[in-house]
């Protein structure tokens, strides 16, 4: 969570003091930077994933599963030990004790050696870990684990009396949350609505810190209550700034979809709701706007507000102006040369207090360093995130992908990973073009938290002018099953009738495609022409196609999200009474079933 920080931090008012001259040296280190590396060009496509795994204790005396606070040891052991530097793998701390975060150690390319790894190499990272802990002992890739925050003991050891025990000791990840509580002068109140079941109280309150009763609500105001969570991540590098810049637009208004399509929390604090995601829960703890902003300010964990391709169609903006916005950095950005949008973005970035810094951050002040600008754009957490090359012989242009949750197997991560990357190469190559009018990617964030909204629900998508380079296409070719559309014609409906650019549409029309034989053929097709024009060759194509199944079955709902196997998982069990509480042994035995799963390559 944000660039790691050395050394002592100094105090919220300290920092608040310094922030106009951090915000200034800030701007000075991203133009030398963005002079430096704006003509740079890397020809691999190289790319990669992020998976945070919770740490579960498996106790079978007691037939309970608790989360255990064994990170350090875990991350120690791996250090000291010869053989990481053999592995494939990389782990790093992370917010909670009970969570560690793991990278193949070595970008991946587009071979197809390279996609079939994939899984291997998530598979890999939990035999690591699993190494370090005891026999009852598990590594989970656990989007939120279902009973955190419980009354009673739900972390191994068991937290007796002191606040935020299960929060990790480095600093940064103690120092922040006390700087957004002290910028933003209040509580954030966060309450999620409590899953109607049959024999659920119609009187069901949850009791804030304050003795305040919340009805038919879970109160998630506790630090402790969110900082497991967990997401998958993927990150594609770029030939150009021009290319990233285009991919990061396209993957604007697929974020929220990709969102409802991995849906992995549908319990808080052993509780069922009536939401299936974590997205808003992270974004309300690293949330420091005061209460004068939080009418024009958008969160730091949030969708993205600009697109920023020079090639965007005009009109797709908000009619809002952004917010933060320091009228100084952006004029300072545009006298660098920097074009408006790409300054609008940056500037709305470093227009932001820092949340951390130390006595050295405010002493070395530079334009020869890229810290400061590293340090404020590491702590806004947009859906989709666009990143400079910050050395020369590291990562190029590079954009992140962030909004999907962590999916319950290795095969599930795998396959969203891989189609992620595998559709962003389409994107590129294809030009493929997905703008939406940004305020309608809210509106589908905000379709995708609700319950089952793959199967039930719709989102913003566009249907027409979705082909971008017409000179890849010769004449009729076929995209879906059963269809040959004509890509370079008019797109019309059945009746002859032209068809709304863009359209709310469920996720099974946007991966596998309308009814209407002329209709949009849906992102699957897409990727499965693309690997035709990259001439993979039909037996490499056949062991990919699993993966492929698997995001299709996903969309049509004959592959349910963790979400809804969760939640089905819970009303069925023997135990469950139908009140919407998920007891210790029905959370021991999903537990269980997910080590299952792994264990045997589902």
């Amino acid at each position: 969570m944000g660039l790691p920080v050395d050394g002592p931090s100094i105090g919220w008012p300290e920092t608040e003091q310094a922030a106009p001259n951090i915000q200034r040296w800030a701007t000075e280190q991203l133009l030398c930077l963005w002079h430096k590396q704006r003509h740079r060009n890397d020809n691999i496509a190289s790319w990669g994933d992020e998976i945070e795994y919770n740490l579960v204790d498996l106790n079978s005396s007691s037939e309970r599963a608790t989360l255990l606070l064994d990170q350090e040891k875990v991350i120690r052991q791996w250090q000291e030990s010869p053989a990481s530097k053999e592995e494939p793998i990389v782990l790093q701390w992370e917010w909670a004790k009970y969570v560690v975060e793991t990278t193949p150690a070595k970008p991946y390319t587009g071979s197809i050696e390279d996609l079939l790894s994939v899984q291997q190499n998530m598979k890999r990272r939990r035999q690591v870990i699993n190494r370090i802990l005891s026999p009852n002992q598990h590594t989970m890739s656990l989007s939120f684990f279902p009973r955190a925050g419980v009354d009673g003991q739900w972390t191994t050891p068991q937290g007796r009396t002191q606040t935020n025990h299960s929060v990790c000791s480095l600093p940064r990840y103690r120092i922040v949350p006390e700087n957004i509580l002290s910028r933003r002068h209040s509580n954030k109140k966060t309450h999620y609505p409590i899953y109607q079941d049959t024999e659920t109280s119609n009187s069901f309150h949850d009791i804030l810190p304050s003795g305040e009763k919340v009805r038919n609500h879970l109160c998630l105001d506790d630090l402790e209550t969110g900082i497991g969570c967990c997401s998958l991540q993927t990150t594609f590098q770029a030939q150009n700034e021009s290319e990233a810049r285009w991919l990061h637009d396209q993957l604007i208004p697929l974020a929220p979809i990709f969102l409802a399509m991995t849906a992995a929390v549908p319990i808080w604090k052993g509780y069922l709701v009536d939401t299936d995601i974590r997205w808003q829960r992270f974004g309300d703890l690293v949330d420091d706007r005061r209460p004068e902003e939080m009418e024009t300010i958008p969160p730091r964990w949030t969708w993205n507000r600009t697109y920023l391709s020079e090639e965007k169609p005009p009109g797709l903006e908000s009619d809002s102006p952004l917010q933060p916005m320091n009228q100084e950095i952006k004029q300072r950005l545009l006298d660098g040369v920097m074009d408006d949008s790409l300054a609008t973005h940056f500037a709305s970035i470093l227009s932001r207090d820092p949340l951390v810094l130390t006595e050295e951050d405010t002493n070395n002040l530079n334009a020869s360093n890229t810290k400061l600008f590293e340090l404020l754009q590491s702590f806004v957490w947009h859906a989709v995130r666009f990143k400079l090359p910050i050395t020369d012989t590291g990562p190029g242009w590079c954009v992140e992908f962030r909004t999907m949750e962590s999916q319950l197997t290795d095969k599930a991560n795998a396959a969203f990973a891989i189609f992620a990357y595998l559709l962003s190469r389409a994107i590129v190559t294809m030009h493929l073009n997905f703008y939406i009018p940004i305020d309608k990617v809210g509106e589908s964030m905000g379709f995708a938290k609700e319950r089952k909204a793959v199967c039930g629900g719709k989102m913003w998508f566009r249907r027409l002018g979705w082909l971008g380079c017409s000179n890849l296409v010769e004449g009729q070719i076929s995209l879906c099953k059963d269809k040959a559309p004509d890509l370079l014609g008019e797109e019309k409906e059945g009746n002859g009738n032209k068809k709304e650019e863009i359209a709310l549409m469920s996720a099974d029309e946007i991966f596998n495609g309308e009814s209407d034989p002329n209709g949009f053929p849906g992102l699957v097709a897409i990727v499965r022409y693309y690997l035709n024009q990259s001439k993979m060759a039909a037996t490499e194509q056949e062991k990919i196609a699993p993966y492929l199944e698997l995001i299709s079955d996903r969309a049509s709902g004959e592959n349910p999200t963790p979400a809804t196997w969760m939640r089905e998982f819970v009303r069925s069990h023997e135990d469950y009474q139908q009140d919407s509480y998920v007891g210790e042994r029905v959370c021991y035995d999903m537990m269980r079933e997910i080590v299952r799963m792994n264990e045997n390559g589902e």
